[in-house]
């Protein structure tokens, strides 16, 4: 084995280790945990047979801790508001670098323990494995309150099982990816419309170069979210398959079909590199201020600074947002512009989606019930899902996306609708507790293979780069079974 795979192999091993003790530092692991869900308390209802809730208090710890934390808080105030004296929700910002652990400990040690979770899918595996959360099905028999799972986006909704058929541990309200907006002055420079597939987007930013001498495309390679969100959408759009749902294990170079798809991920983006129609390790900023003189035509960015791009846009222009909206800037999808040939994975955008659960520690069956209650109205409120939409996440519940007065939001028909045409295309990682050593490694893929103008990889280079992440993958996998 070569040097440097060993040292990749070690540094996965590293990396798992320091994972395994933490959550085993937390009770993780079957035989640290052998807590199991416990229901105490009666329920009373009314008349027509719904709960009556009093005074009922409960803790919600979130990931959203960034841009979008306003947003999400200012939610569940109105949920407060419109529950006074039934339900109560607190609330607690969590950064996502640290959450699984300090929720984690938080559960074990029953110190502060939240009753409800909100955080990103891929999480949710590793809670459920370690014993942190349990499953609604009782609580919903015992409160009439039912989550029906064919009214969430079916490429989502089928985790909410986390691997245990029959059960419901999770429930999908979101989902978000970077995004692109376009000048839609600039796209009248090209004669044409905004592209559906690879060719059309190759014609649409030739034209663009050509009418302007501009660059066409803005965005920032060496952004995390672009490693996490663009380039994972290109690998899937190119057809590859991240893990063996059942082994968790990656074929990423074994399996010749995932091999290719992989490599034309990145062929995908550095050919828009090598032809002058993208840069290479530019700042969000300048990619920002080139897009608001109109120097660019698509811009990619975090779906939560929408609002505030859309304000700095109309500070520049003179212009009021609605003006800008109407006339200046406009969303659209990135569906098949990454894909190299025709496949039926082409439409795929790969992103995070927010799960919700109810934690082991909640045992009173009043506060299962406002749990379920909660998860419900924060699903089905059609305010909650414009105010959501509006800090860049669009809804994964069908009742509020079918909703007339959602789809007329502006900020829905005109930006989230267009990013994701059809939400049962937004792919997230799935059920694997190794979501971190898949992520990792592939992020690894596309420092190592996604470069500059004249410096685009040889074959030998990228295969030679996926074999290492797979084999770093496996090997940590076959370490910690």
């Amino acid at each position: 084995m070569k040097k440097k795979n060993i040292l990749r192999v070690i540094i996965a091993f590293i990396l798992c280790f320091t994972t395994a003790l933490s959550l085993f530092a937390c009770g993780g692991g079957n035989g640290g945990n052998n807590n199991e869900p416990k229901t105490e308390g009666t329920l009373e209802f009314d008349e027509k047979g719904n709960v009556k809730f009093s005074n009922v208090s409960l803790k919600l710890e979130t990931v959203v801790a960034g841009d979008d934390k306003d947003a999400f808080n200012d939610i569940i105030n109105k949920f407060n508001v419109a529950y006074r004296n039934k339900i109560r929700i607190s609330v607690t910002n969590t950064v996502a670098g640290s959450f699984e652990d300090t929720v984690g400990k938080k559960i074990t040690n029953k110190t502060n323990a939240p009753d409800i979770i909100m955080s990103h899918q891929k999480s949710h595996k590793n809670f459920e494995k370690n014993k942190l959360i349990q499953p609604l099905n009782e609580t919903m028999t015992a409160s009439k309150i039912n989550i029906d799972l064919s009214s969430y986006a079916d490429g989502l909704s089928k985790y909410s099982d986390l691997g245990n058929a029959g059960k419901i541990y999770s429930i999908p309200c979101d989902g978000q990816s970077m995004v692109f907006i376009y000048n839609k002055k600039e796209l009248a420079k090209t004669g044409k419309q905004l592209p559906t597939t690879r060719a059309e987007l190759l014609e649409v930013c030739k034209a663009y170069k050509e009418a302007t001498n501009n660059m066409p495309i803005a965005w920032s390679t060496g952004a995390d979210y672009f490693a996490n969100y663009t380039y994972f959408t290109a690998v899937l759009q190119n057809g590859a398959t991240l893990y063996n749902e059942d082994t968790y294990t990656t074929d990423w170079y074994d399996n010749k079909t995932n091999l290719a798809a992989i490599k034309n991920a990145t062929k995908s983006i550095n050919e828009l590199i090598e032809l002058g129609y993208a840069g290479y390790n530019q700042s969000s900023a300048d990619n920002q201020s080139a897009f608001n003189a109109g120097n660019r035509l698509f811009y990619l960015l975090e779906p939560w600074s929408l609002v505030e791009t859309l304000n700095a846009y109309s500070e520049i222009k003179k212009v009021t947002v609605d003006e800008v909206i109407s006339d200046y800037v406009g969303g659209t999808t990135c569906q098949g512009w990454f894909a190299m040939s025709d496949n039926e994975h082409k439409n795929d955008i790969y992103g995070d989606s927010h799960f919700f659960a109810m934690t082991m520690t909640v045992t009173d069956i009043n506060k299962k019930a406002a749990i379920l209650e909660f998860i419900n109205w924060f699903n089905s409120n059609v305010d909650t899902g414009k105010d959501w939409a509006r800090a860049g996440h669009i809804s994964m519940s069908k009742t509020i996306a079918d909703d007339a007065e959602y789809k007329g939001d502006v900020y829905v028909s005109d930006f989230l609708a267009k990013f994701y045409p059809d939400v049962n295309n937004f792919r997230c990682i799935g059920n694997t507790p190794y979501y971190a050593e898949i992520t990792n490694n592939l992020k690894s893929v596309f420092s190592q293979t996604v470069k500059g103008k004249g410096a685009a990889p040889s074959e030998a280079v990228m295969e030679s780069a996926i074999k290492g992440a797979q084999n770093a993958i496996n090997n940590a996998i076959g370490f910690f079974g």
